[in-house]
């Protein structure tokens, strides 16, 4: 029997005084539910499954919004529950995919392939480690989302492995600057972005002593026990079904390009809230249109930020590029910068020279530095009018 009427509003109940933002405590708190429920529980849409797991990334400025302590507020509470499987930081794919070889002993004593888990990263950058390892990653996670019966994956290794039930979910924090630096270009990333939740956050008012109501956290425990003993499929009330092919029917036709491959994956994102949203209040496992809403209202919260994050992947070649160029220029003013001094700060960031090139005629061309040229070869600086006003 569960302690609280709705472990989601006990939760954040929990956490009395803390500088992370609500939303960032309320998808800690949402990931907590479906890593617990792994793929016990799910929708059935006819033509695919809906399971709970959820790819959930926190995104704000370094140390602003204390994105490291909200996750672990919740995941010390997951540590009291067994046979909840948790990977930190970075791993290979080989390796991952053996951690997912397990079995599952199921309520009627029958015992099934389970592979279950929760992938957690304090930066994002920590998993996404080298660029031979990004392809890999990116490419398992993506396949992997859908929760499908098996999954057959090539290793870079060209050995083919498969995984029996696999539910991976994904809880990290970064920050906008690293996700430009992480992912070179939305190509790269475009078929993962659509699974995944960025969670926006700004900081608020500072905190000198946090503070948690430590008399929850064991009906916090009990309670996520229990839901961690549930199985089945989840029933959608009639009024839930219409409400969806409403909201569903009235999606824009073309929405805008950073968000398209979201778009594509939106209601799948929606379905899963609604399940925890369920979940959350009963085991009674049915799906009201009151859960259905909430979910549209909690997952299009994050949508309304996401076009901010995500403008900083693919702007990397040239915008964020241009701007870190011109901010090595401006700290060295008011002394020019030699073009191979400038060239050595920049080369890893970009593609080719020709890159390098294009970049500097933008900044030239709107007039914020002015590139000279002399015996000793070509020096950059500020623009005269641009160094009174930084002076002033």
């Amino acid at each position: 029997m569960r302690k609280f009427p709705n472990l989601l509003t006990a939760y954040k109940n929990y956490i009395i005084k803390h500088e992370s933002p609500s939303i960032f405590h309320f998808w800690v708190a949402s990931q907590m539910i479906a890593t617990v429920l792994r793929r016990d529980v799910w929708i059935n849409r006819g033509a695919y499954i809906v399971y709970p797991n959820q790819y959930v990334i926190l995104v704000a400025r370094s140390g602003s919004c204390r994105k490291s302590v909200a996750m672990e507020i919740g995941l010390d509470l997951i540590d009291e529950i067994e046979n909840i499987h948790i990977l930190h930081e970075r791993m290979t794919v080989e390796g991952l995919m053996d951690k997912l070889q397990r079995v599952l002993i199921l309520p009627n004593g029958r015992v099934i392939p389970d592979g279950s888990l929760l992938i957690h990263a304090d930066e994002l950058s920590n998993l996404f480690g080298k660029a031979s390892y990004i392809t890999d990653l990116l490419s398992f996670l993506t396949a992997a989302y859908t929760s499908k019966a098996k999954l057959d994956f090539l290793t870079r290794s060209r050995s083919l492995t498969s995984v029996r039930n696999p539910c991976i979910g994904l809880l990290a924090g970064t920050t906008p600057d690293s996700m430009s630096e992480i992912f070179p270009s939305l190509t790269l990333v475009s078929g993962l972005i659509g699974r995944i939740l960025l969670i926006v956050g700004e900081r608020g008012e500072r905190v000198s002593k946090p503070k948690l109501d430590k008399s929850l956290r064991p009906g916090l425990i009990h309670d996520l026990v229990e839901i961690s003993k549930l199985y089945g499929e989840m029933t959608i009330t009639k009024e839930a079904e219409e409400t969806f092919d409403i909201w569903y029917n009235a999606f824009p036709e073309s929405p805008s390009a950073e968000l398209s491959t979201y778009y594509e994956r939106k209601h799948d994102h929606v379905w899963k809230a609604s399940i925890i949203m369920s979940i959350s209040e009963s085991d009674n496992m049915i799906i009201t249109r009151d859960h259905f809403l909430s979910a549209i209202q909690a997952v299009e919260l994050v949508e309304s930020r996401m076009g901010e994050v995500l403008s900083y992947i693919g702007a990397t070649s040239q915008s964020s590029i241009a701007d870190f160029t011109y901010s090595f220029i401006k700290a060295k003013h008011p002394e020019p910068i030699s073009h191979s001094v400038l060239l050595r700060q920049v080369y890893r960031r970009i593609q080719s020279l020709g890159e390098f090139k294009d970049i500097i005629e933008t900044l030239v061309d709107s007039n914020r530095i002015v590139q000279a040229a002399s015996r000793r070869g070509i020096y950059y600086s500020l623009k005269i009018k641009e160094k009174r006003h930084e002076d002033k």
